[in-house]
This record gives structure tokens, sequence and C-alpha cells, in this order.
């Protein structure tokens, strides 16, 4: 037969000694709640400092995704703005090149001539080796 405390207190309380009660339990179940308590204790300080932690984290994460969010945002803009550069550089050059070719109708007859004459010799070289 297993003894346990319940049975053991109501021994105890039907016993009297010279008008006294026994007191078994007491001293166990105190030590149990203590015990109880303790750990309880314990367990909230650890689950406190992990969501306190993980709080932490996630503050550190979100912060990591702003700042990546903002710079793929300013680059965005820089790549915006070196397209638009590149194409006003395309269009000034352009204009550049139009008018100095106006200026100087000579050099671009001369440029035209050695072009002429260049594919002249290069089909005379031709017909010279046939």
């Amino acid at each position: 037969m297993k003894a346990d405390i319940a049975s053991f207190q109501t021994v105890a309380a039907s016993l009297a000694i010279e008008g006294e009660v026994c007191d078994l339990a007491p001293t166990t179940v105190s030590t149990r709640t203590e015990t109880d308590t303790e750990i309880t204790a314990f367990i909230e300080k650890v689950r406190a400092t992990s969501i306190a932690e993980i709080d932490g984290l996630m503050a550190e994460l979100q912060d990591a995704k702003n700042y990546l969010l903002s710079e793929r945002e300013r680059i965005e803009r820089e790549t915006v703005r070196y397209a638009n550069l590149t194409l006003m550089a395309s269009a000034t050059t352009k204009i550049i090149s139009d008018a100095v070719s106006q200026w100087h109708p000579l050099s671009n007859q001369q440029n035209t001539s050695e072009v002429s004459a260049a594919s002249t010799d290069d089909d005379i070289g031709a017909l010279r080796k046939s």
C-alpha cells in the first residue's frame, strides 16, 4: 500500500497528543510551494528576457528594412538622373556636331572626296590584281 500525504494528514488530524494535533504536512507543502514559486519566478524572468530580446531583434530588422527601402529609392532616383544626363549629353553632342559641320563645309567636302578617292583606289587595285 502506498502512503500519500493526504492519508497522513487525515491520521495526524485525528491524533491528539496532550491537546495538540500532530501536523506533518506543512513542512512538505511549504517547501513544495516555495519551490513552485521560485520555478514560476525563474520561468517568468526567462520569458520576459526572451521576449525583450526578440522585440529588440524585430526593431533592428525593421530599421534595416527601412534603410534598404530608402536606399532602393535613392538608387532609382540616381539611375533616372543618370539616364536623363546621358540623353542630354548625347543630344548636346549631336547639336555640336551638326553646328561644327555647318561651319566648315570645306572640311566636309574634303572628307567626302578622301573617302571617294580611297574607294576608287581600292577598285583600281582590285582590277589590277585580276
